[in-house]
């Protein structure tokens, strides 16, 4: 007895060429992504201090927060300044990586980049002038000591070094201390 078996059907010319261009059009935009994306951030304003050949992008989002567990405000929204009721708000940024794209970042154990904070009345008066070192390549924060402001209108700005390279400053964030 002879068992016939059944082959599966041949998929059609048109079918075949349809999934070949779409396999084509996807490893077109695997390639091209990449690039656009490189020359989205290479759009970015870095900015060179030192004599280092590497540039470090402006810190981005600045925002604030009543401490630790409380949500942040963002910084130049257009429903207003952001306004804490502590004396001690937390400012935060978003750090970029120093690295080219397309590279890797070295892995270095410890800290990893110079964050320098100004916190100035909004008359423009010095408050705070702050030096740290961030445990992250990707954020930095910094909680204001007790009694460092008291109720009134502030801002506040924030800029990344690394050896003799610097970032630009943020814009300002205006900010208001109203404690309850």
């Amino acid at each position: 007895m002879r068992v016939r078996t059944q082959q599966p059907p041949r998929p059609r010319k048109g079918v075949r060429s349809v999934v070949i261009a779409l396999v084509a059009t996807c490893a077109v935009g695997a390639v091209a992504a990449p690039i656009a994306l490189a020359a989205a951030s290479a759009d970015r304003a870095p900015v060179a201090t030192g004599g280092d050949d590497r540039l470090l992008p402006t810190p981005e989002a600045p925002r604030i927060s009543d401490g630790s567990y409380a949500g942040f405000q963002f910084c130049g929204v257009p429903t207003g300044d952001p306004v804490v009721t502590t004396g001690t708000p937390t400012l935060a940024a978003t750090l970029e990586s120093v690295a080219s794209p397309g590279t890797v970042e070295p892995a270095r154990p410890g800290p990893r980049r110079k964050v320098v904070f100004e916190v100035d009345t909004a008359a423009g008066q010095p408050v705070l002038h702050r030096h740290l070192i961030s445990d992250t390549s990707h954020d930095t924060a910094l909680q204001l000591p007790e009694g460092t402001l008291t109720d009134g209108a502030y801002r506040w700005r924030v800029r990344v070094k690394d050896g003799g390279t610097a970032s630009g400053w943020t814009a300002w964030c205006s900010f208001t201390v109203e404690r309850r």
